[in-house]
Formats: structure tokens, C-alpha cells, sequence
């Protein structure tokens, strides 16, 4: 496995170019900018089914101790080839995974790119198939840590864009409602959006219902994809 490491962070090195940076750095503010290589994400998907492909024989705990080495170092780039790796072990998932799911996010995510992309890649379909892993989210909704809260929304879009956990949807939606962090609120506004896909009345009521008190972030993000005229009736003071 450390062999496996220092291959991929030699392979890292070997494709570095500063303007990817400088592009990435566009949709980032101040601080929240992560720390990268500045390698194209064509070339991590490669080394990252790559490393696949010489892990995939190895027993789960392995693979998963090897991602969070990956996580620990706070770049981008190792991240995103560990939630390649994790996403691939899909069918393997088992309900105590959630437990390095959490870890990761609470303690190695550094910016919203790291966040959606364990969320989306990996927890999320944990959660797909595992339907008491989402009680854990409304606890995470109460956490210092803002990638933890926005986690607990974003962690529920893959489910939600099937039709899945409504009811979680507006309980953790309701739990987020006053959170003070942009990043926080358009993450919730993301999910709600993501439901409005199957449940697009019942998330447009729920938008009619705290209307005067969701930010108006919030707002805007859950009636993206609703017809021109509820909108024009949810944005109404």
C-alpha cells in the first residue's frame, strides 16, 4: 500500500500544471480555496480507476485505510482519486462504512469541492441503500463544523434526485433553516432543488411555508428548476 502511495503522489507530481490553479481558484473565496497539485481532473479520473484496478482484489478495510491516507494529506487531487476508489466499492457498501464516511468529512474536508465530492460520489449512495444511516445526518446538522452541516444536505442529494427520504429532506431542510453559513444554505437550497426533480409540489409547499424565514440563498437554489410561475410566487415578499 505505501508503494501504491508513492506511485500516485510521484504520478501527481508528474502532471502538475500551475494554471490549474489559477483556473480552479475562480470558484473559491479567500480562504476557501483548497490546497492542489493543480492537476486536470481527465488525469486523476485516470490514475484513479488506475489504482483501482490494483486494489480492487484487496479486502475493503484495506482500500479504505489506504483512501484515508489519501484524505489525511488535505489535497484535492488525493481526495478525489479516494472517492473515485470508494465510489467503485459501491456494491460492497456495508452500513458500518459511514463510520470512515464521517471521519473524512469531518475531519480531512477543507473546502465545498472536497464536501460535494465525498457526499455526492460516496455517502450519498451509501445512504441509497442503507436507509438508518440518514438518521445520523440531522446530528450532524448541529456541528462547529460547516462542512459537517453542509454534509448533512448535500449527503441527501443522490437520494433525493430518486425520489428517496422526503421526509428526511424537510427535517434536515427545517434543521439548517437558520444556519448563518452561506455554504451551509446553498447546500440545503441544493437539496431541496434536487427533490423538487419527483416531488416538485410538496417541495414547492415547503417553500411557501418558510418562505419568510429561509435565506433567500436558500430560496433561490430550491425553485431553480420549477416552471417560471412558481417561482415568480416563492420570490414574493
Amino acid at each position: 500500500m505505501k508503494e501504491l502511495l508513492s506511485d500516485v503522489r510521484q504520478t501527481l507530481q508528474d502532471y502538475v500544471d500551475p494554471h490549474n490553479i489559477i483556473t480552479s481558484s475562480r470558484f473559491f473565496k479567500g480562504d476557501e480555496q483548497p490546497k492542489e497539485y493543480g492537476v486536470a481532473k481527465d488525469i486523476l479520473t485516470k490514475v484513479g480507476k488506475e489504482l483501482f484496478k490494483d486494489l480492487k482484489s484487496s479486502p475493503k478495510e484495506e482500500i479504505y485505510a489506504l483512501c484515508n491516507e489519501l484524505w489525511k494529506s488535505l489535497y484535492f487531487e488525493e481526495a478525489y482519486i479516494a472517492c473515485i476508489i470508494t465510489k467503485k466499492l459501491n456494491r460492497q457498501y456495508e452500513a458500518e462504512d459511514m463510520k470512515w464516511f464521517s471521519v473524512w468529512l469531518n475531519e480531512y474536508v477543507r473546502s465545498w469541492a472536497d464536501c460535494d465530492t465525498l457526499c455526492c460520489s460516496t455517502i450519498g449512495p451509501l445512504l441509497s441503500q442503507f436507509p438508518d444511516e440518514v438518521e445520523k445526518l440531522k446530528s450532524w446538522t448541529t456541528s462547529t463544523n460547516r462542512w459537517m452541516r453542509r454534509g448533512a444536505a448535500v449527503s441527501l442529494i443522490v437520494p433525493a434526485k430518486k425520489g428517496l427520504y422526503l421526509a428526511e429532506v424537510f427535517e434536515i431542510a427545517e434543521l439548517l433553516m437558520h444556519d448563518q453559513d452561506d455554504l451551509v444554505q446553498k447546500g440545503n437550497g441544493w437539496m431541496l432543488k434536487e427533490a423538487s426533480r419527483v416531488h416538485q409540489e410538496k417541495v414547492f409547499d415547503f417553500v411557501m411555508k418558510y418562505k419568510d424565514v429561509m435565506p433567500r440563498t436558500t430560496l433561490r437554489y430550491a425553485i431553480e428548476k420549477m416552471p417560471l410561475h412558481l417561482k415568480a410566487e416563492a420570490m414574493k415578499r
